[in-house]
């Protein structure tokens, strides 16, 4: 299988929740302080998929009520959507897209960022599942879900590679990651302040 079909598969088997993922939905799955992150590498590009609970990155999982909490949403939103949420060591990706999509006890949000030297957002919503959104338990759970395209020119794989997740968010006590590239697949576990993730890690 080439990388790129090896990306496909992780990528379609993850989006598969985009967006309606919650802890009614996937029992078990939500954790706070436990997070996600795909990534498969072909040549200089790499896919991802990064899937966290809200209160990892925003400190509450309800729809923003105040000000503050507002502010809060569309910062860290922004922030995931212009970061690479992997890199080299000489922190040479960029993103080609982004889309960070969450709900705040309500409606859905996508954000989606396409960069090509003009930073768009656009701000859509599903309003075929208002009504059911609308209906739910503002105390039930919700998970922000992120996927990036980036390029990487110069990606060397057998350097450790780095992601800024568990230093920017310090609820994230446990960062599962996954990767597969053209010389296999592999799996790690980073704690809060770890931030190397070497692909030749069992």
């Amino acid at each position: 299988m080439t990388p790129s079909k090896l990306s496909g598969a992780i990528l379609a088997a993850t989006l598969l929740t985009v967006g309606s993922v919650s802890a009614s939905d996937n029992p078990g799955a939500h954790q706070h302080g436990h997070a996600e992150l795909q990534f498969a590498i072909d040549q200089n590009q790499i896919d991802l998929v990064f899937t966290s609970p809200a209160y990892n990155l925003l400190g509450f999982e309800h729809r923003a009520r105040s000000e503050d909490q507002k502010t809060l949403v569309n910062e860290t939103t922004h922030w995931l959507g212009e970061t690479p949420l992997v890199n080299t060591p000489e922190a040479g990706c960029t993103v080609v897209s982004a889309q960070v999509h969450h709900q705040a006890g309500g409606d859905d949000h996508e954000d989606e960022h396409e960069h090509e030297h003009e930073h768009e957002h656009e701000h859509e919503h599903e309003h075929e599942h208002e009504h059911e959104h609308d209906h739910k338990d503002e105390s039930s759970h919700s998970d922000i879900e992120v996927t990036q395209t980036l390029t990487c020119p110069n990606l060397n794989v057998s350097d450790a590679l780095s992601t800024p997740l568990t230093e920017r968010f310090p609820e994230i006590e446990h960062l599962n990651v996954e990767w597969v590239w053209s010389g296999g697949q592999g799996s790690g576990r980073l704690n809060h302040g770890e931030t190397s993730v070497s692909l030749g890690a069992e």
